[in-house]
């Protein structure tokens, strides 16, 4: 297929909006289809599986690519196209086609990309939709994120330097859509970095700004709030007037600090293995509210933990309040339960997305929020965090009114043709109305009058979009209607006809149609532009809405799994008693083993586990910060006492991966996360490291493990769980000041080993690693022969380390790996004289006298004899 030399006038048209949307996939109105042309109709064929064709050739003999979609079912293909990442331009036929002189005028409605979808049905679920902007200025970047379905906009700078830095306080959002600005020399690695980390998402270099002088004073911030806003003046540019103020990340109230990493390790919101996207999260176990806001909320609570002492109990006050009054819990929930998704209501309303239906759903929801709010006294404390997020959702001033007088009673969706307002709200609607309804009844009174001219009691008047309005006779009767009925078309089954009269009256209802639609349209249009001023209130009612959802979804999980508040303050303790698993104990349930953890900043800082393969090390330490994340989020947790000392950030290192594509080997990657963490880790901070320096030789690991948990202990003093297999350390960390060491447990049985979950005081020698090989089904003469090796390598003067507190230097011979065939080193006559020598019975005299003769036997033999 070839491109046209010379353009039709529809051609030329497309081409005009082709280059005002550049980087779009542009949807072209022709008919009852959008269709594409060009490269855009074979990248549409092979995204979306649709069939690839041509126009015909135009004057020159060319012919054009073309691929299409009905217009009824444009939404679906939409939402494939987006979720692939693609930006769509909608060009629509903007007149009617029977009263166009010459081409259908078009121009473009619609811009849909990724990151500014306001429909339930294209974004696919109640989860946020962020549009992200980050601007890195090669040490410290600053960013912008915006939800346009809801109206929330957060911005702020990153707290740590570097590109890893912006990227990990963009984390906890996993825009869908992300614009850069960087330094041209680093927009590559900006690029490539973030493609890594949020590889679903859509990248594109952010609008470059008319005055960037304006910015300059150093406010990254300030520079990605305005190419986000200019972004979103060119895509949707009826949402920003509705967009709320930014809210500064790392304010009041500032949040727990939690990277990529850390969330990725927890599990907070996806699982951590990429190839079990189903695989249990902490919010997938955690989330028991009832409306899509109240699971937004409760998914931001999660990733974003508050760090001021105050706000968390404050928050904690509101579930303990709601836990006090479990009865009227359950009609809250009921209640809220019934309650659609506001903040997008409104987003949609502002786009002009909004269908009529919505508008009574929004009506009787406002008088459910309204019911709500009078009744707070039973839900909470005067002057609470509840109580006031309660106060907060009185409908918008007038709102209510408007919709009472307008929308229809029926929350049914209507057909096309129904009134989007109710009788008596318009008089000239109303009137037009009438008149519809009275060309109607002449069409009754015409069909009724043939039928009984003719005595044809089948005949009916029917309708089509071809023909309009006819007359329909079967083919039996066609021979008996009357001389004035003209042929239109002829059926297998019969004739359509039609009649002067049937024509007036056609022709007259047309036109009142069509001047119905025009009234009705601008009214509708009037009238929305009346609810516009509600819109910021609707998106902040949502927004609260969600917050009481959330407070009394932690409530019903409080009341209906047992448990506690835990207690959060200023001390440096960490203390936990019986507590379990968050994610794991709700499966395991009676089967789940609950351990304790006591640490103590100012004092026992540091636990080093040990313990067998699979004993749960990484389970107890994902247990320990989870369970932090949730108590510094508000909830209750699981456990039979809790004292949190509050923590300010929180980071992990666990699990084993590699990078080749960037050249970078797993160790490599191990060390640049704990380089991070010792870096940025303070005094508040918690600290869960999994196995450090096992990609490397043993005594660089054991010697880098060291070094880094020395650290941590002495320089940094925060909060620290290291689990290790390198059972040197345990003797190193007992003369550690603010360290200990401990284990998981386990039973060695005629059976095989059992793990007992159970974390036990001091360290233990043992890894199990052949039990855990044998559990993997490694064959059993792998197994022997590594058993053998094992049972030497153990042996006193093998020169291998024996346990804690052994300190010889680790000497790998080819003699301790020969296998058992192989003849024995010879023995040393002198050292096995002097092995049997009783020195208690020697004198002085004696032993001189046979060190000499040994001597005497050393000087005489010759150099490199044997013994």
């Amino acid at each position: 297929m070839t491109e046209p030399a010379s353009a039709t006038p529809l051609m030329a048209q497309y081409e005009r909006v082709k280059s005002q949307y550049p980087g779009h996939l542009v949807l072209f109105r022709v008919g009852d289809f959008y269709e594409t042309f060009g490269e855009d109709a074979r990248r549409l064929s092979q995204e979306l599986d649709v069939v690839l064709t041509a126009r015909a050739p135009d004057a020159s003999g060319a012919r054009t690519a073309m691929a299409g979609v009905p217009h009824h079912a444009v939404d679906a293909y939409l939402g494939r196209l987006v979720r692939k990442g693609y930006k769509v331009a909608l060009c629509d036929q903007v007149e009617d086609a029977r009263l166009a002189k010459g081409l259908v005028r078009r121009e473009v409605t619609r811009v849909v990309t990724p990151g500014t979808l306001v429909e339930d049905r294209l974004i696919g679920g109640p989860d946020s939709n962020y549009l992200a902007c980050a601007v890195w200025d090669g040490d410290r970047g600053g960013y912008a994120v915006v939800d346009v379905s809801t109206g929330e906009w957060h911005h702020g700078r990153s707290v740590a330097p570097g590109l890893s830095g912006l990227l990990n306080a963009l984390a906890a959002f996993r825009p869908r859509e992300l614009l850069w600005s960087a330094p041209s020399e680093r927009s590559a690695e900006l690029v490539e970095a973030a493609s890594r980390e949020f590889p679903l998402a859509r990248l594109e270099a952010a609008p470059t700004l008319a005055d960037p002088s304006s910015g300059a004073g150093g406010s990254a911030v300030e520079s990605a709030d305005r190419r986000l806003r200019a972004y979103l003046e060119a895509t949707q540019p009826r949402l920003v007037p509705y967009l709320s103020p930014p809210r500064e990340e790392g304010g009041s109230p500032p949040f727990m600090v939690l990277d990529a990493k850390s969330l990725r390790h927890l599990e907070i919101v996806r699982p951590m293995n990429p190839d079990d996207p189903a695989g249990p999260t902490l919010l997938d176990r955690w989330d028991a509210t009832v409306t899509a806001s109240g699971h937004r909320t409760l998914a931001f609570w999660l990733q974003h933990p508050l760090a001021d002492g105050g706000e968390i109990r404050r928050r904690q006050d509101a579930v303990e309040g709601l836990v006090q009054r479990p009865s009227d819990l359950a009609e809250l929930r009921g209640r809220l339960s019934r309650l659609p998704d506001l903040g997008r209501i409104g987003s949609r309303l502002a786009s002009r997305r909004i269908q009529p239906a919505e508008l009574g759903t929004l009506r009787r929801a406002l008088h459910l929020l309204k019911a709500i709010r009078d009744e707070r006294a039973r839900w909470a404390e005067p002057g609470g965090l509840l109580d006031r997020r309660l106060e907060g959702l009185e409908p918008p001033p007038g709102l209510l009114e408007r919709l009472e007088a307008a929308v229809p009673d029926s929350l049914e969706p209507a057909p096309a043709e129904a009134s989007r307002f109710k009788p008596g709200f318009s008089p000239e609607l109303d009137r037009l109305r009438g008149e519809e309804r009275a060309r109607l009844a002449d069409l009754d009174r015409l069909e009724r009058e043939a039928v009984g001219r003719t005595g044809i009691r089948s005949l009916k008047i029917g309708y089509n979009q071809v023909f309009g309005y006819y007359f329909e006779v079967g083919k039996a009767h066609v021979a008996r209607v009357p001389p004035e009925f003209r042929r239109r078309q002829t059926l297998a089954q019969g004739e359509r006809f039609t009649t002067d009269a049937l024509e007036t009256v056609e022709l007259r209802l047309r036109e009142l149609r069509e001047q119905l639609q025009r009234v009705e349209s601008e009214l509708w249009e009037r009238w929305l532009e009346e609810l516009d001023r509600s819109v910021p209130e609707l998106q902040r009612i949502g927004r609260e809405m969600g917050e009481v959802d959330a407070l009394a979804a932690l409530a019903h999980l409080a009341i209906e799994r047992g448990y506690i508040r835990p207690v959060v303050d200023e001390s440096t303790e960490l203390i936990l008693r019986d507590a379990r698993h968050p994610v794991l104990d709700r499966g395991l349930r009676e089967r789940f083993v609950p351990n304790d953890t006591e640490l103590d900043a100012a004092g026992v800082r540091m636990l080093v586990l040990t313990g067998p393969n699979m004993s749960g090390k990484s389970t107890y330490m994902r247990q320990v910060g989870l369970l932090v994340v949730l108590a510094q989020a508000g909830s209750f947790v699981p456990a039979r006492y809790a004292r949190i000392g509050r923590v300010d950030s929180l980071f992990t290192r666990m699990g084993f991966t590699d990078e080749i594509g960037r050249g970078k080997s797993s160790f490599m990657v191990e060390m640049l996360e704990v380089a991070e963490i010792l870096r940025e880790a303070g005094p508040r901070s918690l600290v869960l490291l999994d196995e450090i320096g096992r990609g490397t030789s043993t005594f660089d690991g054991l010697a880098l493990a060291w070094a880094s948990i020395r650290h941590l202990a002495e320089s940094v003093r925060c909060r620290t769980i290291v689990a290790t297999h390198y059972h040197q350390l345990t003797a190193l960390v007992e003369s550690l000041p603010g360290a200990r060491n401990a284990h998981l447990a386990a039973q060695e049985r005629p059976e095989g080993i059992v793990f007992l979950h159970r974390v036990v005081p001091g360290s233990t020698d043992r890894s199990f690693g052949l039990h855990v090989a044998r559990l993997a089904g490694v064959p059993p003469a792998v197994l022997g022969e590594a058993q053998r090796l094992l049972d030497r390598l153990e042996e006193p003067g093998s020169g291998f380390p024996a346990g804690p507190g052994r300190q010889r230097p680790v000497r790998y011979t080819q003699a301790i790996l020969l296998p058992d065939h192989r003849t024995p080193a010879p023995s040393d006559p002198l050292a096995d004289e002097l092995r049997s020598l009783d020195l208690s019975a020697l004198t002085p005299a004696e032993a001189l006298a046979w060190l000499r003769s040994r001597q005497r036997d050393l000087r005489d033999r010759p150099p490199g004899a044997s013994p």
